[in-house]
């Protein structure tokens, strides 16, 4: 009798959690088993908290995973130093038709056809593109170049999410020079 009585008083107590709405509604009061858990300060997806950000930012000195990470950002002269191209020197038609067709997709709009700062959109721009066949750009290392890419420079953007893939810079780097060679032989 006493156990029938015990589970009889814990289903009662069980259907009545269980019927109760936790949300107050019209005319009704909320009814919250633990505290402040209905009102408390959360961060919807689709809301940011008062600086406008959407997301927690991970802790100091980690890192995610399957993530590259780019260890000269902000440092040109770095880049310039420290990176290799490991197609330096490599001409082959493959390379050159992957590194025209990038800088047909992201660079000849300013920079123009030759590289010389002459393309269409260059033209209604206040700050001109400069020439990727000044003595400049092309004193700069190879690394510099992919550097510019990667992060960009001046009024130049970053350009890494439409030239995507670390081949195709190096490979857009290549083209760079090629046609850099072909000025310096006119």
């Amino acid at each position: 009798m006493k156990n029938n009585l015990k589970i009889f008083c814990m289903s009662f107590v069980a259907l009545f959690l269980t019927n109760c709405t936790c949300s107050g509604g019209k005319n009704r009061t909320d009814f919250e088993i633990f505290h402040d858990m209905i009102k408390q300060q959360n961060i919807k997806a689709q809301e940011g908290d008062e600086k406008g950000t959407f997301m927690r930012l991970p802790p100091e000195n980690t890192r995610a995973q399957n993530r590259e990470y780019y260890p000269y950002k902000g440092d040109p002269e770095g880049a310039e130093e420290n990176l290799k191209n490991p197609f330096q020197g490599q001409f082959s038609p493959e390379l050159i038709g992957i590194g025209k067709r990038q800088y047909e997709r992201a660079c000849i709009y300013c920079h123009g056809a030759t590289g010389a700062g002459e393309g269409a959109v260059a033209a209604k721009m206040t700050v001109k593109p400069p020439s990727l066949l000044a003595d400049k750009a092309i004193n700069y290392s190879d690394g510099r170049l992919y550097h510019i890419i990667h992060e960009g420079q001046g009024l130049m953007g970053s350009y890494r999410r439409q030239v995507r893939s670390e081949k195709e810079r190096w490979a857009l780097v290549n083209y760079v020079r090629m046609l850099q060679k072909r000025t310096v032989r006119e």
